[in-house]
C-alpha cells in the first residue's frame, strides 16, 4: 500500500497516528489530508508547503525525472503526468507515491492491478453527467479531485451539496482542490460531504496560509469510522 492511500484510510477510520511532516506532526490525523500542489515556482511552492502539508503534487508540465528539484517529502506525487508504463515507472523510481493523470489516454498497463506500488488519482471533469460517473467509478482508480479553485467566494450549500454528490457517486476516495482559503466552518462541510482531502496552491496561500489551514484541519473533530462507499461520514463533536 502507498502512503497517501493509507493516510487517506486512516483519515476516513477516524484513528493512527498522523503521517504529517515537518513542524506540524502531531499524535493524531488532521481531519482531512492537506496536499499542497506545487506550481509555477516549485522550489519556492515547497518551500511554502515544507511545514504544514501532509502530501505535495508537483504540478509543472516542464519536470522531468532528471530535473526533478529536492523533494524533502515522503508523501510526493505528480498532477497532469500521463498514465503510460514507461513515464510511470520512471517517476516510480525518483520516489513518487502517487499520480493525477488524464483519463483520456490512461493506459492499463500504467497500472499494476496485482501490486499496487502507486496510488493514482485522476480530476473529475466539468461536464460529467450519469455515464462518465459510471465509468469513472469503474476505473482502477484511488482517488478522484473535484476542482473547485475557480471559486472566488463563499462556500453555498449548493457548492457543499456538489461536492456530497461527487463523493456518492464516485465510489472513491475524493479530493476537493480549492482556491481561497475555506473557514473552519467550510472545511467541516466539505469533511462531512465526504471530502478525504483538500488541494491547495502552494504559492497562493504561501506558508502562513498553509499553516493556517493545517491548523483549522487538526483543530476539526476526527472522524468516525464508517465505509467511505455510501452513507454519511459522521464526527465526533467537540466536547468528545
Amino acid at each position: 500500500m502507498t502512503q497517501l492511500r493509507s493516510l487517506f484510510e486512516r483519515i476516513e477510520a477516524g484513528s493512527g497516528p498522523s503521517l504529517g511532516f515537518g513542524s506540524a506532526q502531531s499524535t493524531r490525523l488532521p481531519g482531512m489530508a492537506l496536499i499542497a500542489r506545487c506550481s509555477g515556482d516549485v522550489d519556492a511552492a515547497l518551500a511554502a508547503a515544507a511545514d504544514s502539508a501532509d502530501a505535495v503534487v508537483i504540478a509543472s508540465p516542464t519536470i522531468t525525472p532528471d530535473t526533478l528539484p529536492e523533494v524533502k517529502y515522503s508523501i510526493w506525487g505528480l498532477g497532469g503526468v500521463p498514465l503510460e508504463p514507461e513515464g510511470i515507472r520512471a517517476w516510480q523510481a525518483t520516489g513518487a507515491d502517487f499520480t493525477v493523470s488524464p483519463v483520456a489516454t490512461a493506459l492499463v498497463d500504467a497500472i499494476d492491478l496485482a501490486d499496487r506500488q502507486m496510488t493514482h488519482g485522476a480530476r473529475i471533469p466539468d461536464d460529467v453527467d450519469g455515464h462518465m460517473w459510471r465509468i469513472l467509478a469503474s476505473m482502477p482508480l484511488d482517488f478522484l479531485v473535484l476542482d473547485r479553485s475557480a471559486m472566488t467566494g463563499p462556500w453555498t450549500l449548493p457548492d457543499l451539496g456538489q461536492v456530497a454528490d461527487a463523493a456518492r457517486r464516485a465510489e472513491k476516495y475524493l479530493v476537493v482542490r480549492v482556491g481561497p482559503r475555506p473557514s473552519a466552518n467550510e472545511l467541516l462541510g466539505l469533511r462531512q460531504a465526504g471530502a478525504v482531502a483538500i488541494v491547495a496552491e502552494a504559492n497562493d496561500h504561501g506558508a502562513e496560509g498553509l499553516a493556517a489551514i493545517k491548523a483549522d484541519l487538526m483543530a476539526m473533530p476526527r472522524a468516525q469510522p464508517a465505509s467511505r462507499r455510501g452513507g454519511r461520514t459522521g464526527l465526533e463533536s467537540s466536547t468528545t
